[in-house]
């Protein structure tokens, strides 16, 4: 009788064991994963949310939450926990209008890969109680993109002969979002480095359009657009054929995403830099333009195109 009810024991210990260890480790205060609206940023936040789910966490999912700022004030308010974000745009819109910041960033730090990711995982942290694990080795910056055969017509492949272009009364009609037409790392930048400018009549801008908004309209050739706001791991510049315009003398930071999350939520499960990081270091510039090309081309939703990616690459089943 001893010997049985010592065996129940056991297997009623088994049992508690196995429930406690099915328990979320976060159960009843879910990692809450945000991104902004643009399809790699969807892609990438569909990526954390997964990873996190197939670790046995509990998570919300509010991906294609909003813009920039939309993004980063709820994280600040620890409305979401995490959100991919990018070095240089952290540089251009947080730290380039602080003063003492202004001091200590040099003029090439935004454009220098290492010297940006430091420069803003260190001030995130001192200041916000950010935290920014691996960043992605791709360079999602903004670009100019123009089909090839405007490309080959006018002979121009870099933004030094593109404003020498405009500024020699060439027709250019640009479509663009409204952030990249107004924030100082976007087309102001360009404008900046290049010296030319357009015109308002020269301007077509979609309110909170994507990459693959403005470059549909390049591809249709829609109110003569000539011209489009890009990414540089866009799918689209792959699936149509588009010419980057080279940045030689560097207007654009260095945008590399990073899973940026709240210190509080990292110190509680320190063990998700362990879950993220090795997919992160992943992304390089052409296997993001594949996975976005998956969405904006091929179909896929981003959930789909997420998973796939991480089935292939053996991080879930």
């Amino acid at each position: 009788m001893k010997k049985i009810l010592t065996v129940l024991s056991m297997a009623a210990a088994l049992l508690l064991s196995a429930s406690a260890f099915a328990q979320a480790p976060n159960e009843g205060d879910p990692i809450v994963v945000g991104s902004k609206q643009f399809t790699e940023q969807i892609v990438l936040g569909k990526v954390i949310v997964q990873l996190l789910e197939d670790a046995g966490y509990e998570v919300t999912d509010r991906t294609n939450l909003g813009g920039t700022a939309v993004a980063r004030d709820a994280l600040e308010a620890g409305e979401i926990d995490v959100y991919p974000n990018y070095n240089g745009t952290a540089i251009s819109n947080w730290y380039r209008d602080i003063p003492w910041a202004q001091e200590a960033i040099g003029e090439d730090t935004s454009g220098d890969a290492y010297a940006s990711f430091a420069t803003v995982a260190s001030y995130d942290a001192a200041i916000y109680d950010l935290i920014w694990l691996r960043p992605a080795p791709a360079n999602n910056t903004y670009a100019l993109a123009v089909t090839r055969q405007w490309s080959e017509e006018n002979g121009i492949t870099t933004l030094p002969e593109f404003a020498e272009y405009v500024n020699a009364g060439g027709e250019v009609v640009l479509s663009t979002g409204d952030e990249f037409a107004q924030r100082p790392d976007g087309l102001p930048s360009f404008y900046e480095t290049y010296g030319f400018e357009l015109t308002e009549d020269q301007l077509i801008i979609i309110a909170g359009a994507t990459p693959a908004q403005t470059e549909q309209a390049l591809a249709s050739g829609q109110n003569n657009v000539n011209v489009a706001m890009a990414y540089g791991t866009d799918g689209a510049l792959l699936a149509y054929d588009f010419v980057v315009l080279e940045d030689p003398l560097g207007a654009q930071p260095v945008f590399q995403p990073t899973p940026v999350f709240r210190g509080e939520t990292i110190r509680a499960y320190p063990e998700i830099a362990g879950i993220l990081n090795p997919v992160f270091a992943l992304f390089d510039n052409p296997t993001l333009q594949g996975l976005n090309a998956s969405v904006e081309v091929d179909g896929l939703s981003a959930d789909e195109a997420a998973r796939t990616f991480l089935v292939d690459n053996g991080f879930i089943d």
